[in-house]
């Protein structure tokens, strides 16, 4: 399995994967359709107007951070990073589940609970974890 180098990529992967899209809240929209709760947003950004999340939501940071590392080669290790967020709106559900299935599915991920309350406390957020992953294979010509 090639491991994902941008954030649609983990999108990709995480979406096709069985464990995690059935245990997937949903986004309701404005319109009143829905979406599986998984998105790729950009630092600032938000959803739609009139979205409403449900059930385990998973936000993937659009753009990583990076810490280059140059090698013995013409190339640089990249190692970009990418933060990837699961909060659990009303109901914890599966959460474990997924953040361990994401842990699975992208080697080296770590997880880490925010010592703050949720950002969404009084919104409806019973829980959240943050899962960062980088790439150990992301390399550019010098």
């Amino acid at each position: 399995m090639a491991t994902p180098t941008t954030a649609q990529g983990i999108y990709d992967l995480l979406i096709a994967d069985q464990v995690i899209a059935a245990a997937l809240g949903t986004y309701t929209l404005a319109g009143g359709s829905s979406l599986p709760a998984i998105s790729v947003l950009a630092k600032g950004a938000s959803l739609p107007p009139g979205t409403v999340a449900n059930g385990i939501e998973i936000t993937i940071t659009a753009l990583p951070g990076y810490a280059p590392q140059l090698l013995l080669s013409d190339e640089t290790l990249t190692n970009p990073t990418w933060r990837i967020y699961l909060l659990a709106w009303g109901q914890l559900g599966a959460m474990q589940a997924v953040t361990e299935r994401t842990i699975a599915l992208l080697p080296g991920a770590t997880s880490s609970m925010p010592r703050a309350d949720p950002p969404g406390e009084g919104l409806g957020v019973i829980e959240q974890t943050v899962i960062t992953w980088t790439n150990p294979c992301a390399v550019v010509n010098a």
